[in-house]
């Protein structure tokens, strides 16, 4: 027994027990204790993210709590700094949008950016955290020769360290760049919708209460009031006294002037708007959903006064989406588009509804609308073209997401998703094209690197996926698909020690994974580990029972190791699973040949055949097949068929001439043995040719 079947024999009793386990729940465990440092660096990303969290909930001082605790452990962290100037810029842009002191609009405008600046910070110091971390761990101490001086080989490290260094740098500088870039593009779209927002309101307004002031005095009197009650009830909504607000909404109501409905209508709208903006920014879930409620019944108010207007229809559907009545929020939405078609804002609103819906050809429409209305707002192209494509659409797609692109040329998620569009097409020079002008912008587009790569792997060109999947596991995507797609590159480079460092890293992330446990598997099997890759195919099968990869492989393992009736085992597994698969019926053909079952043998290596007609050794092992079941026609034809796709099959001709001469047919089998000295006069068996002619 050699040592290869000593390694399988000595796992067969531990595979067994794996593998009893292929109906039920199957995983891994793994922990590994990290270092203190390590800890360290993930608890500050921790903190991080929740800074981030609480600002996007309009929790300032908790963010500033987590803030302070960073500085104290930190005097000089300069993200901590960066990020305090930004959370009390957002803070105090919040307070004096409460107060209703200054502009509403410039207010929510800052306070949107301050939100952008703070989460770009967190995400840069947390890329760049986790940029340090992997470098930490990928480095270690510098061998140094005589002298102090760094060794030749230690220089070279540190200038690949430095160079990575330096991409990150790079890739990081131009991420940020792109962020600010697209945060102050949608701070300026914010601005221009809302002064829209806010002049058209203002303007009906305005004319209305010129009408209310050409009535008598008590009426204009009413009107004064009613304006005084509002205003003060929106001062004590804005210091946080809802019940407050409430009230003087309430007695703003009871001093309405009589018969009056259009202003009424307007003025329930107004208090009801500023209800939902009380919601909107309150931290309390009991005040959020008492604001809500309130502003819910006021602007209802507002649709028994004078059910035309669009606005407050729009209004209500906000009030329903963040009540989570997602129907109604649908429906006031649809009315509101009903009564002003040519409010593009409400048409957008209504695209994304319909979208949720998987209404996406409705969607289109909506978001088509927006196009024509306002042919500059690029994120309408860009949803239009998500519309398209859902709906199945490749061709208006692509034109939707190239109009997004003729409006704003940085947009990276239009090039990405055209880029993703034409791969599906099989243009793969324009898609790496694509590809390759997202990562212009954005050098450090994790999404964009690994699909450029996964794009390079489809085309077989393996080294170019392995640089664009190095770049995105050292930008943060130490994700498993990405740690698995890279152990699949570097077994194609024959990088059989890399790829299975990053095939365990891809199982220790998803432990469940049968695709990555089997890929573990097969490193294992390339880098000679046997004892790995039993293991790793049983524990793929028990993830995945119907998995049929690594069954085929624990067959031809087993096969190499004369265990016939465990290959069989597993082979006609598979074969239950997937009855046409060419590697399942090409094994088992050879499994059955070694039981001398050649009737079955034959029966699996012919549908091994007919699922790939073009290669030459299943053939070759179908026709010797045959010639062990006492089938000679079948194996002469099988040879005859096998010539005609590579005459230079010299053992295929040997064989077939003397199978002519079996069956009796002398010109045949003389003209074969002949064709075959002629073509290749130093063929090994050249000797019993000659033989064989010399008596025909």
């Amino acid at each position: 027994m050699n040592s290869t079947q000593k390694k399988i024999v000595g796992a067969v009793a531990a595979i067994a027990v794996i593998l009893a386990l292929a109906g039920g729940a199957f995983g891994i465990v793994s922990s590994m204790k990290g270092r203190s440092a390590a800890q360290a660096a993930e608890q500050r990303l921790n903190t991080l993210t929740l800074i981030r969290n609480y600002v996007d909930r309009g929790e300032y001082d908790r963010a500033l709590n987590l803030l302070d605790e960073l500085l104290i452990k930190n005097p000089e962290d300069p993200d901590a700094h960066k990020l305090m100037e930004a959370v009390l810029s957002a803070k105090k842009a919040q307070e004096a949008l409460d107060s209703g002191s200054g502009e509403a609009a410039e207010l929510r405008a800052a306070l949107e950016a301050a939100r952008q600046a703070v989460s770009r910070i967190s995400a840069a110091a947390d890329a760049a955290q986790r940029a340090a971390s992997r470098m930490g761990e990928s480095g270690g101490s510098q061998s140094k020769g005589t002298g102090g001086e760094l060794d030749a080989d230690a220089i070279q490290e540190k200038a690949a360290a430095d160079k990575v260094a330096a991409a990150n740098a790079a890739a990081k500088a131009a991420a940020e760049k792109a962020a600010a870039d697209q945060a102050a593009a949608e701070k300026a779209e914010l601005e221009r919708q809302q002064k829209e927002q806010t002049a058209a309101e203002e303007a009906r307004k305005k004319a209305l209460e010129e009408e209310m002031a050409k009535k008598n005095a008590e009426t204009q009197q009413r009107v004064k009031e009613v304006n005084d009650l509002i205003a003060r009830g929106k001062n004590s909504a804005s210091s946080g006294s809802l019940r407050s607000a409430l009230t003087s909404f309430d007695e703003a109501e009871s001093r309405l002037p009589p018969g009056e409905k259009s202003f009424a209508a307007s003025k329930y709208l107004e208090m009801a708007q500023s209800l939902f903006d009380i919601a909107s920014s309150a931290t309390d879930s009991t005040v959020r959903d008492e604001a809500l409620s309130a502003a819910l019944e006021f602007a209802n108010k507002s649709v028994e006064a004078d059910p035309a207007i669009a606005a407050t229809h729009y209004l209500k559907s906000q009030i329903y989406e963040a009540q989570k009545k997602n129907e109604s929020a649908y429906q006031e939405n649809l009315t509101a588009v009903k009564l002003d078609g040519g409010n593009y804002l409400y048409l957008y609103e209504l695209g994304k509804k319909q979208y949720v819906r998987k209404q996406y050809s409705d969607a289109a429409k909506s978001f088509a609308t927006v196009t024509k209305l306002k042919s500059d707002y690029e994120p309408a192209f860009f949803n239009l073209g998500m519309s398209y494509r859902s709906a199945g659409d490749v061709s208006s797609a692509l034109a939707a997401f190239r109009g997004a692109i003729a409006v704003k040329s940085d947009y990276v998620k239009a090039h990405i998703e055209v880029a993703r569009l034409l791969d599906r097409k099989g243009d793969f020079p324009g898609a790496a094209t694509s590809y390759g002008t997202a990562l212009k912008y954005e050098p450090g587009n994790v999404s964009a690197l690994r699909e450029l790569a996964a794009l390079y792997s489809k085309q077989g060109e393996y080294q170019n996926a392995e640089r664009y999947f190095k770049e995105a596991l050292t930008l943060g995507a130490d994700d498993s698909q990405t740690n698995y797609n890279m152990a699949a590159v570097q077994l194609e480079l024959g990088k059989n020690e890399a790829a299975l460092d990053y095939a365990k890293k891809a199982v220790d992330g998803d432990p469940k994974n049968a695709v990555y446990l089997y890929e573990y598997g097969l490193a294992g099997e390339r880098n000679g580990m046997l004892d790995i890759a039993l293991q790793q195919y049983a524990r793929s099968i028990a993830a995945d029972p119907k998995y049929v990869k690594p069954r085929v492989n624990l067959g031809v393992m087993y096969l190499d190791a004369n265990r016939v009736d465990d290959a069989l085992n597993q082979l006609l597994a598979a074969y239950g699973i997937e009855k046409d698969n060419f590697e399942v019926n090409n094994n088992l053909g050879k499994a059955y040949g070694l039981k001398k079952q050649f009737d079955k043998s034959v029966e699996h290596y012919a549908r091994a055949v007919s699922k790939n007609q073009r290669d030459t050794a299943v053939r070759a092992n179908l026709a010797s097949s045959y010639i062990s079941a006492g089938l000679p026609e079948k194996a002469r034809d099988t040879y005859s068929d096998l010539l005609k796709l590579d005459p230079k099959q010299w053992d295929a001709a040997y064989e077939l001439g003397k199978l002519h001469i079996s069956l009796g047919d002398k010109a045949n089998a003389k003209k074969v043995l002949q064709d075959l000295l002629s073509a290749n006069p130093g063929y090994p068996k050249s000797a019993e040719i000659k033989s064989l002619l010399a008596t025909l």
